[in-house]
């Protein structure tokens, strides 16, 4: 025969069973939001930089002056 402690001590284990898997999806949910919602952020990032460099004038390449070094002697 099963003890009426045994019981009560499988039935509180079950209860914290439930519970630590309710935490578990509660996690996982968000950090599902969180990995969505850091997705969306970056395509609008990249989106505006594609948007900024397409209504920017191209940039010269090698047309810097150098500053004239002197010679010490």
């Amino acid at each position: 025969m099963i003890s009426i402690s045994r019981t009560q001590a499988e039935s509180r284990f079950t209860a914290i069973e439930k519970a630590e898997q309710k935490t578990l999806g509660e996690r996982e949910e968000i950090a599902l939001k969180n990995s969505k919602k850091t997705a969306h952020l970056k395509a609008m990032r990249l989106a505006k930089e594609e948007a900024d460099l397409a209504d920017s004038p191209p940039k010269k390449i090698g047309t810097k002056k150098r500053a004239a070094t002197r010679i010490s002697s």
